[in-house]
């Protein structure tokens, strides 16, 4: 007796097709999620490097302040010779760093602050008092800084721009003597992500230190 197989039917063969679709499409949607979670992630660590990187940097100047009897140690205007802050102006946003290194005779001013590049990213740049601003890290959304005396107490901005000025009140350079009382700087920086993602807010990191110089007269 001969047996003849069967093969599959019209209907049997659509529903293989459609189950083998299902399986095919639910292990795309899972290399997908799984490639969205890893993007994520790869974002959250670039925001945390940019972070560090900028912190990293306003300690190493902010730490040296002062060194070398420089005075003031910090300021919170731009100094140097390009596009230097008029006198007796203050901004929350920027800083000036006086100091010598240790490796040299002259002093150096260093300014931190955040501007844009020709994209429109915002930029924390470090600018060396002479003809170079250069970046120090990407989509850095802002940075502040706080001033304390010691005590402990807050210095507002608005002191740094009352007078009495030194070394007088109509020097090209001069300053206000309150910024003589600053011990210790907090610098507050909030990074903002690069990219966005579709469904899934990823919020900006925020990152707060504070810097007592080492070269500053310490209660």
């Amino acid at each position: 007796m001969i047996h003849l197989s069967r093969g599959f039917t019209f209907i049997e063969l659509i529903v293989s097709m459609a189950i083998m679709l299902a399986v095919t499409a639910s292990m795309f949607g899972f290399v997908h999620s799984a490639r969205h979670v890893f993007e994520l992630d790869l974002e959250r660590s670039d925001m945390q490097q940019r972070a560090r990187v900028s912190i990293d940097a306003l300690y190493r100047d902010l730490v040296m302040a002062g060194a070398g009897l420089q005075t003031p140690a910090v300021a919170p205007f731009r100094r140097g010779d390009i596009n230097p802050d008029l006198p007796g102006s203050v901004f929350a946003d920027r800083i000036s760093v006086r100091y010598v290194p240790p490796d040299a005779a002259q002093p150096v001013t260093i300014t931190y602050a955040v501007r844009p590049d020709a994209a429109g990213v915002p930029q924390l740049t470090r600018y060396d008092g002479r003809m170079t601003d250069l970046p120090v890290a990407d989509h850095v959304g802002e940075c502040r800084f706080e001033y304390f005396d010691a005590s402990g107490q807050p210095i507002v901005l608005a002191r740094f721009a009352d007078g009495p000025w030194i070394p007088n009140a109509v020097d090209p350079d001069r300053f206000d003597a309150d910024l003589q009382a600053v011990r210790r700087v907090r610098v507050v920086v909030r990074v903002r992500p690069a990219r966005t993602f579709a469904g899934v807010p990823l919020g900006n990191l925020r990152a707060i230190i504070d810097v007592s110089p080492r070269n500053v007269d310490l209660p």
